[in-house]
């Protein structure tokens, strides 16, 4: 079958309902041993997908397994020594996955309590190390990236759930901590942060987590370099949360989340916009095959921001690829998993990892890899 080449995505014809869609592969994984989940900390090591905690069904969990991509094993593994959690930050430094804050079960804390300790996990050597204390009091949902060799962690919220305008950056080397200046956005949660090559990118968000908070259609840019904020310029989109967003290398994508409005506190958006740093402008992006929805994810490919999953009303199982080279979008083909929202995902640098996730009346535990081909 002939393929049609747009925005360096290699497409199919379109389907009968009239959108291209992208050739693809793909391949269920076997059984991580895990428990269903939500929400857990995932980073790719250049070779395994490394997953933790997370929100079970019976609660948070502690636990966690590394998936090896060339021989298609999962291990677990050893215990850590941080308490159950989920809506902790992780990132990867290039030797060590390292896990911040969250919310879950601490020593005297009769239920759920937001946690502010931290820990890095070796894979090489199957070893967790406590991190240093922070700075800031305890938090989850915040924004946590790996920038200048460093973790910036922004926002978040507190015991009571109001939201966070604070952050501090962790060094590893040194083991310690240092508190971020004073932002120029107000406080929030469920916002989205993009990292450059020595920047922090940060979007959205809400000023609570409750029913009756504000929702944000602004955002800023930290550097660590020159330790200052500076804000972002206005642009098209409406206030929102739990959006999608993707660094392109040359622009912040973001795409989809919920709104407010007078008929609903969830209202799932399906439009995005590109922000270009150098130019501090915003550009809309072209209307998606996709229904408006949150809890879904995006990895950046190299050439693609590939969306996947989420929920509008109800949990979903499709996905897209938007090309910004020529402002363009292709569905993903069809795969094998369940409808799922709040699902881990990581792009290995040739494929798309998708695993867990809240389906429609359980935690799920299992994935699949896609692989995009030319034919």
């Amino acid at each position: 079958m002939l393929l049609v080449v747009a925005a360096g995505v290699y497409l199919l014809p379109a389907d009968p309902e009239g959108d291209v869609v992208a050739a693809g592969v793909w391949k269920v994984l076997p059984a991580s041993g895990l428990v269903g989940r939500s929400d857990p900390s995932v980073v790719w090591t250049r070779r395994a997908m490394i997953v933790w905690g997370g929100e079970a069904d019976s609660g948070v969990r502690g636990d966690g397994a590394s998936y090896d991509l060339a021989s298609d094993t999962w291990t677990p593994l050893a215990p850590a020594q941080l308490s159950p959690r989920r809506g902790q930050s992780s990132v990867w430094t290039g030797a060590s996955m390292v896990i911040y804050g969250g919310v879950g079960i601490a020593g005297e804390c009769p239920r759920t309590c937001a946690l502010g300790d931290g820990a890095a996990y070796d894979p090489n050597s199957n070893t967790w190390t406590p991190i240093a204390p922070a700075p800031l009091v305890p938090r989850s949902g915040h924004s946590a990236l790996w920038v200048q060799n460093r973790m910036v962690i922004w926002g978040g919220a507190a015991e009571d759930g109001a939201a966070l305008a604070d952050g501090a950056f962790y060094d590893p080397a040194t083991d310690s901590w240092t508190a971020l200046p004073a932002s120029p956005l107000e406080a929030r949660v469920g916002h989205r942060a993009v990292g450059t090559t020595h920047r922090m990118l940060v979007w959205g968000g809400s000023s609570d987590v409750s029913d009756g908070a504000r929702d944000f259609a602004d955002g800023a840019v930290y550097s660590p370099v020159t330790n200052t904020w500076s804000p972002m310029a206005p642009g098209p989109l409406s206030a929102r949360t739990t959006v999608a967003s993707v660094w392109t290398g040359k622009e912040m994508l973001v795409w989809g989340g919920y709104g407010r409005s007078a008929a609903c506190t969830r209202c799932p958006l399906g439009d995005g916009a590109a922000y270009d740093v150098d130019t501090n402008s915003w550009s809309p992006m072209a209307p998606s095959p996709l229904s408006g929805r949150g809890g879904h994810r995006a990895v950046w490919t190299g050439r693609d921001m590939l969306v996947w999953g989420g929920s509008d009303v109800e949990p979903q199982s499709d996905g897209a690829l938007f090309g910004p080279a020529g402002n363009s979008w292709a569905r993903v083909v069809p795969g094998p998993l369940p409808a799922r929202q709040e699902h881990a995902v990581i792009w290995t640098g040739r494929q798309l990892l998708v695993w867990g996730g809240g389906g429609a009346s359980a935690k799920l535990a299992d994935g699949a890899v896609l692989t995009l081909r030319a034919s």
